[in-house]
């Protein structure tokens, strides 16, 4: 299911990049606990800081594996990123572009 959103009635903090679409134009807002990665969080979210997924930082989703599986292909501060959903899924982030969210 596609949902257009607007971005000024959705707290920052609810929306995940795993949750966006292609072409969506993003800041990140924050860096979200992830239960799925146990005892290692704290390591995971070390290293999407240490990649450049800090709080302001403007990013493009840029495209997805197979039938919009994992990777999620992202391009932060000029680089390009494969994320698994799972770490997607600890970055919180605002629409400053596009605004269609939903599953795909």
């Amino acid at each position: 299911m596609n949902l257009a959103v607007n971005p000024s009635l959705t707290p920052a903090a609810s929306l995940r990049l795993d949750q966006c679409k292609k072409g969506a134009q993003l800041r990140v807002v924050n860096l979200l606990q992830q239960p799925l990665f146990g005892a290692q969080d704290e390591r995971v979210t070390l290293r999407l800081k240490e990649l450049g997924f800090l709080p302001g930082a403007l990013l493009k989703v840029i495209g997805f594996g197979l039938m919009g599986s994992d990777p999620l292909a992202v391009q932060v501060n000029g680089t390009k990123f494969a994320l698994r959903r799972a770490e997607a899924a600890k970055i919180g982030v605002e629409f400053v572009g596009t605004e269609i969210i939903g599953s795909v």
